[in-house]
């Protein structure tokens, strides 16, 4: 119980650490100059998004950059819907693939990738989900960050139906966890920000250096760990942002968390020895901080190891272990509401917490379902109902 508990603080630390990094640092942040001389293609990968497309290209159009600049480019991947003629129908360019069972969106991506690099790349290639509203300073934000020298970007991306329910509510404080707040204090650090699928952007040297071939189920994080290894980094935007409605109950979004948390697994085995061994050879924090995130587990299975270190070590009377499980909680417990303070989270959010210990029990059966019956071997598309849309 006490390496269990000792483990569990580590890594309960990390993660405050990363929190404390993002609020003491954010008023020390200085925003690059807006360049609009950057031409930019954004690329949006759909597959059977009818519902929820029109939103998507009716944000990313309207943006506040000249038209003259950009073009968005519909990637509709095997759709059986009419996903492609209403991308038609709002003003975009539709790319229709066909595969005949090589499905994913990390082919659909690279597919797309390569047949407009054969007609010659724009400046910067940004990538936004067909699920998604960005917000009108998106390419803007982008541009200054381009302008100033990064290569790789990542907005911040966020849940746009908190309101809908407590799963929705608590959905958005994870997506502040992982998807704001701990970017955040890496980026300030000087780490990589990491890539989260949606929001992302890329520098044409950086496509041509390193082409898109990440096709795991966890494409966005398997194209990070490449760039990574390849001496690259990511820069995080958290001016800009990408919205998208999550599903409103736990068992709409079963499919979609054991899509994340098997790809995460997968990645972890084929990539961690790597990185570590190049982190340590060069010396270099980035690559190890890279392998430590796929070695951290996600909140609640954290939470739940801290409680199996106090129920086990109470009867036994193991004073250490006990305080280790205590300390654990309590670091989480300030690591969780200093987020929400960071990102301004309304009052139902806090209030959703209370259904944080469902969230644990589940978090871990999906862990048990996958070591009984492995990965997901193919990508689903996540249901959602049509009051879920984007607004």
């Amino acid at each position: 119980m006490g390496l269990l508990g000792v483990m569990n603080l580590l890594a309960v630390a990390y993660i405050f650490a990363l929190t404390v990094s993002a609020a003491v640092r954010r008023s020390q942040r200085r925003e690059a100059p807006v360049s609009e001389d950057l031409s930019f293609l954004v690329l949006v990968p759909a597959h059977d998004e009818e519902a929820v497309i029109s939103d998507t290209l009716e944000s990313l159009l309207a943006m506040n950059y000249p038209a003259s600049h950009f073009s968005v480019v519909v990637v509709a991947d095997n759709c059986s819907d009419r996903t492609a003629a209403i991308a038609a129908g709002s003003g975009a360019e539709v790319m229709e693939r066909d595969s005949g069972g090589a499905e994913g969106k990390g082919r659909a991506i690279a597919w797309a990738l390569s047949r407009i690099r054969e007609n010659g790349l724009p400046d910067a290639v940004v990538i936004v989900d067909a699920d998604c509203v960005a917000s009108p300073n998106l390419l803007g934000a982008m541009a200054g960050a381009f302008g100033s020298g990064s290569r790789a970007v990542q907005t911040d991306y966020v849940v746009a139906n908190l309101a809908d329910s407590p799963a929705a509510a608590l959905r958005f404080a994870g997506f502040a966890l992982m998807n704001t707040v701990r970017p955040m204090g890496k980026d300030r650090l000087g780490l990589s920000a990491g890539l989260f699928g949606t929001g992302m952007g890329f520098r044409r040297e950086l496509l041509e250096e390193h082409p898109w071939e990440a096709f795991s189920l966890a494409e966005d994080i398997e194209y990070h760990l490449e760039l990574v290894a390849a001496g690259e980094r990511v820069d995080f935007l958290e001016d800009a942002e990408v919205r998208s409605a999550m599903p409103t109950s736990g068992r709409e979004g079963l499919s979609q968390d054991q899509r994340w948390e098997g790809g995460r697994q997968q990645l972890a085995r084929g990539w961690v020895p790597r990185l570590v061994a190049q982190g340590a050879g060069h010396r270099d924090p980035v690559r190890l901080n890279a392998a430590l995130e796929l070695l951290v587990p996600p909140q609640s299975l954290l939470l739940a190891g801290s409680l199996l270190t106090l129920i086990c070590a109470i009867p036994l009377r193991a004073t250490t272990a006990v305080r280790l499980g205590v300390l654990a909680i309590g670091t989480q417990v300030a690591y969780v509401l200093g987020t929400l303070r960071i990102v301004g989270a309304p009052a139902s959010v806090y209030r959703s917490l209370v259904h944080a210990p469902f969230l644990v029990v589940r978090k871990v059966l999906i862990y048990v379902r996958l070591a009984r019956d492995g990965q997901p071997a193919t990508w689903e598309r996540t249901e959602r109902t049509p009051a879920e849309a984007n607004r």
